[in-house]
């Protein structure tokens, strides 16, 4: 059974740490033995990783209403390794005091900052590859989505969100722009996932990257010869040949603009 991205996110520093335990990196193989080693930077690694996750957390709630891009990945490792440092040295301080008239906070930061600069990137790529295979058609029978589903759909949205009135889905790499009557935010989740969170009456799935709801549907209308549905907000998004079957049963009671 494949590890879940997330559990994987948080056992990749875990393994880290042990590694540069096995190898005495930073020069802790000359004054620690392999257990204190082992300890050492495998606590040192949860606790930085928690507060890279506390940070990160507090990055997608007030500054980006979602995922956060890969450059505020970067900012938060280096963001984190002053912190980071101060970790390292109180670990040191409690399992082996000896070392510490040889190394500087100065160099204890740099090697957080050095390390969260390989694994923050890391993670960032592993939390965004796709739990499973790209959809590649509409499915008209979207399963009956589990209590689960639809509670994480909810909450990865905005607080101010989570109550509104879904309108549309775009899929954006692996994220999804989810369109509401409050506003708008990008989160990251499984196009499928998100339109099983929702019930089916709501609406339909026009294209393979594209979801709307009954109600936001101002029409249709046909740009280059390509049929798209018009939105409330005057957006709008490609019909796809098996979304115009879908939609088949709505043709005589929206309008063709042009």
């Amino acid at each position: 059974m494949a590890l879940p991205r997330r559990h994987a996110a948080l056992v990749l520093p875990v393994v880290t740490g042990v590694g540069l335990a096995i190898v005495g990196a930073f020069g802790t193989y000359v004054g620690m033995g392999l257990l204190t080693r082992l300890v050492h930077f495998v606590v040192g690694a949860l606790l930085i990783t928690t507060l890279v996750i506390g940070v990160t957390a507090l990055v997608r709630r007030y500054l980006f209403s979602g995922a956060e891009p890969f450059w505020a990945a970067i900012g938060v490792a280096v963001a984190v390794a002053p912190a980071g440092g101060w970790i390292v040295h109180l670990l040191l301080w409690l399992l082996a005091p000896q070392v510490l008239p040889f190394v500087t906070y100065r160099d204890l930061a740099l090697q957080v900052l050095s390390i969260n600069l390989f694994l923050g990137p890391l993670i960032w790529v592993l939390r965004r590859v796709p739990a499973g295979t790209a959809d590649l058609a509409i499915d008209p029978a979207q399963p009956t989505s589990p209590p689960d589903v639809r509670c994480s759909f909810r909450s990865k949205l905005p607080f101010a969100l989570r109550s509104a009135a879904i309108l549309s889905l775009s899929a954006e790499d692996h994220y999804v722009r989810v369109r509401t009557d409050r506003g708008e935010a990008l989160i990251l989740i499984r196009l499928a996932d998100a339109v099983a969170a929702l019930a089916p009456k709501t609406g339909v799935r026009i294209h393979r990257s594209h979801w709307v709801a009954h109600t936001a549907v101002r029409g249709l209308t046909r740009q280059s010869g390509r049929l798209g549905v018009r939105l409330d907000d005057n957006l709008v998004l490609p019909v796809s040949r098996a979304g115009q079957k879908l939609l088949r049963d709505q043709q005589d009671r929206m309008p063709l603009g042009a």
